[in-house]
């Protein structure tokens, strides 16, 4: 077969039409040649993790023509340094070719019979080796080059860069953070989460996961509720192990509610290592806090019935809307209540809030929002419960995040609990749609309905 048939067509002006194909072998067809090409040329980026075993990528060489049955040799080759820097030259490019002693190939010549379409060449690569080479001189390569003494070699297709990334592989929380799971009965309530790795698995191993004390401290600072340490006669913890063929480990919390009070708990847990020596930990997929809100069905609440003599707050503007009898006088235009947006009544701890005196103690609280009836532009969007025995000394019994976008929205809230009874609830606004509540914004509400047991 003729060698350079593709130029010599070209020359006389004829006219080639490629075909789709699922792996593009069509795409130089040729009346007249059989033509060969890597299917991925150019930069190929392979990532490879240090496991102590080398990491494997197959090149895939096509055979492309008019004759899909013709035979044929190939010669799949690493570029001389010679070669490569001839490339560079003619190319632009600055590629530095990484030592023969950091991977091997099943190179050499491969032979197409006549109903091979493709061929591949495995090249195997030594990720600490390679790592200890990569230099900052350039893009450090192995290149390979395509060669045949019958047939033609796709010009633009001829040469495959592997471009090797090195890693350490990791294993983390698949769901990082803090995550709350409401417990409303006694017994024994099963919480999972997952630790993951990002390669396929080929290896038994377990992970340490550890309760870690501090980590809560420092959760505890940043936000609003305080979470109170699980005990340790009211749960158990399972880390699983990985095996081979699952890039999962699975995480188990068992709680017994019956060993509870009602309130916000927490597990803090820190992954602290893992018994193949190769993994790390992922930083961002460290630590994970599992929140317990241990609290009562919804339903066991009874409506709290709304009048003036019960609600003070701060902030409440008297100049707009109803005033605080905006929460339940019903819901239309004209019927809201409205922060303060004139004098700059904003409190930088609280923003701006009503409380709630009851009759009667409580233990558990829940509540029902409506949006302004006409638009949800000062509608709440951090909320913060605070649950009080005397209207004085205020603690946080929960925090809530909206994301309001119309007039006479509602929302029908969780309920929040506490170990002590109380008689008072402040809901504090420190941010809506109208900006930061605690340093000059306000808030809004069309109607709002209240229930405690």
């Amino acid at each position: 077969m003729k060698k350079n048939i593709l130029l010599t067509a070209l020359a006389v002006g004829l006219l080639i039409v490629p075909t789709a194909c699922e792996d593009n072998r069509d795409e130089f067809l040729s009346d007249f040649s059989t033509i060969l090409y890597f299917r991925n040329s150019g930069e190929i980026a392979v990532t490879l993790y240090k496991t102590g075993e080398n990491t494997d990528y197959n090149l895939t060489v096509n055979k492309s023509g008019s004759n899909l049955g013709a035979t044929t040799t190939a010669t799949i080759t690493a570029m001389s340094e010679a070669a490569l820097q001839a490339y560079n030259l003619s190319h632009g490019y600055n590629y530095q070719a990484l030592p023969a002693t950091c991977y091997t190939y099943t190179g050499g010549e491969v032979t197409f019979g006549s109903s091979d379409l493709y061929k591949q060449v495995t090249v195997s690569m030594n990720p600490e080796l390679v790592e200890e080479n990569i230099g900052a001189d350039g893009i450090y390569v192995i290149p390979f080059e395509i060669t045949s003494s019958a047939d033609s070699i796709n010009a633009d297709k001829r040469y495959a860069f592997i471009v090797p990334e090195v890693e350490t592989p990791s294993i983390g929380f698949a769901n990082a953070g803090y995550h709350q799971t409401d417990i409303t009965s006694d017994g024994a309530v099963t919480i999972t989460q997952n630790i993951i790795m990002p390669i396929a698995n080929q290896w038994n191993f377990d992970c340490a996961v550890d309760v870690d004390q501090s980590l809560l401290d420092e959760y505890n600072a940043s936000v609003y509720p305080d979470y109170t340490l699980l005990p340790s006669n009211s749960y158990s913890l399972e880390v699983g192990s990985f095996v081979v063929g699952s890039n999962t480990a699975t995480l188990s919390l068992t709680v017994d509610r019956s060993q509870l009070g009602y309130g916000l708990y927490a597990l803090p847990l820190r992954l602290t290592g893992a018994s193949n020596e190769n993994f790390e930990i992922n930083t961002a997929g460290q630590t994970l806090i599992l929140g317990i809100n241990s609290t009562v069905e919804r339903s066991e609440l009874a409506q709290i019935p709304l009048s003036l003599d019960m609600l003070s707050g701060y902030g409440i503007a008297d100049y707009d809307g109803t005033g605080l009898a905006g929460l339940f006088d019903g819901r239309g235009s004209a019927l809201f209540m409205h922060g303060d947006y004139y004098y700059g009544e904003n409190d930088p701890v609280y923003g701006q809030y009503v409380d709630f005196a009851l009759n009667t103690p409580i233990q558990h609280f829940a509540y029902n929002f409506w949006t302004r009836y006409s638009n949800a532009d000062g509608a709440p969007v951090n909320t913060v419960i605070y649950a009080s025995n005397n209207g004085e000394t205020w603690h946080c019994i929960g925090q809530v995040t909206n994301a309001f976008t119309a007039g006479d929205e509602e929302y029908d809230s969780g309920v929040f609990s506490s170990n002590e009874p109380f008689t008072h609830v402040r809901f504090s606004v420190t941010e809506s749609n109208a900006g930061n509540v605690c340093t000059g914004s306000y808030w809004n509400c069309g109607e709002m309905q209240i229930f405690g047991n």
